[in-house]
């Protein structure tokens, strides 16, 4: 029965009249407050913030919150959350540090730190999938407990890498050469690919718009919703790996800090591009976005807190405009 999704074909309908200013604000509004939000903030600080330095430090800070949005929006795609993103991150830059500093070679410190992550999704599957805890509990007791075994694991104090090869990873000492952003491209394409242009991405999305639907038409939702989950936890996990590499160090409560944001560059890039659905390139958007946010605020000697507003009031605005978006059904028209 799969094959009546993978061989269905549109049937052609009356010709579209052209998209109005209303469709298109709903389509690129967020991509259009990204451009105003620069433009105000390059103005007010034309010495500081418009700079070639600045931006490229917006793009490689962003580098490793982009891969942690990349998985938060597959188990959201699936129509699920996964709220122990952050914490397999936090406790995977603590795992690889623990083991490259333990004399591991630096193969087997990525190795060990994937293989965790591909346990803690196989973990948090077999409870959302095959016993039925509701996603949101399940993933939220696996952030908690990894949180325990962070304090574990540093004895409650900060961890400090000491492989110059690990650093290397991520960037190139003494230089401006940032090559985690090579890490978060390769990752965005692959995962956009898999998700737009593979039956996996469409089968994925199915089970996210209607589960019982889905696997009326043959679809084994449980296996896509599995993968998922396992999925994300391995990006979750690469992630951690390598912000170790480029912080350098992990403090015992790493990892929380990374879930706000994950999830308000998802929800944001769920109300751009593709309106509606959870996409990379509005994630990239978001993530962007909320970036160029935070940067503009502490470049006018805003406080921390400031920023911590910041992210919260932008995940509000975007899940109202998912919802809203949702709601009209804007996607099943344009």
């Amino acid at each position: 029965m799969v094959s009546t999704i993978t061989k269905a074909r549109p049937k052609p309908g009356p010709a579209r009249s052209r998209p109005g200013p209303a469709a298109f604000l709903t389509r690129y509004g967020v991509i259009v407050f990204l451009i105003l939000l620069v433009t105000i903030f390059a103005l007010l600080m034309p010495r500081t913030f418009p700079t070639a330095g600045n931006l490229m430090a917006i793009v490689a800070d962003q580098s490793i919150p982009i891969i942690l949005a990349l998985a938060a929006i597959l188990p959201l795609a699936a129509g699920e959350f996964d709220l122990s993103i952050a914490a397999v991150l936090g406790f995977s830059s603590i795992l690889s540090i623990a083991l490259s500093n333990a004399g591991m070679p630096l193969p087997l410190v990525l190795a060990g730190t994937l293989i965790f992550g591909l346990l803690v999704g196989a973990v948090n599957a077999f409870f959302v999938v095959k016993i039925g805890i509701n996603a949101f509990i399940g993933t939220l007791a696996m952030a908690t407990i990894l949180a325990g075994l962070n304090l574990l694991l540093t004895r409650g104090s900060l961890m400090t890498l000491e492989s110059e090869e690990f650093a290397r990873l991520t960037s190139v000492p003494g230089s401006r050469i940032q090559i985690v952003i090579t890490y978060a491209l390769v990752l965005v394409l692959v995962i956009w690919y898999l998700l737009e242009r593979t039956p996996f991405g469409r089968y994925l999305r199915a089970t996210g718009m209607g589960r019982p639907a889905a696997r009326l038409s043959g679809v084994r939702t449980e296996r896509y919703l599995t993968s998922s989950f396992v999925l994300a936890a391995l990006l979750a996990s690469f992630a951690g790996f390598l912000l170790a590499s480029r912080s350098g160090s992990a403090p015992p409560t790493l990892g929380p800090e990374f879930l706000l944001p994950a999830y308000a560059a998802a929800f944001l890039g769920a109300a751009t591009i593709r309106p509606g659905f959870f996409n990379v390139w509005g994630t990239v958007v978001g993530a962007f976005l909320l970036a160029v946010g935070s940067n503009g605020l502490t470049l006018m000697g805003a406080q921390t807190w400031v920023a911590n507003v910041f992210n919260g009031v932008a995940l509000l605005a975007a899940v109202s405009a998912w919802v809203i978006v949702a709601r009209r059904g804007v996607n099943g028209r344009t």
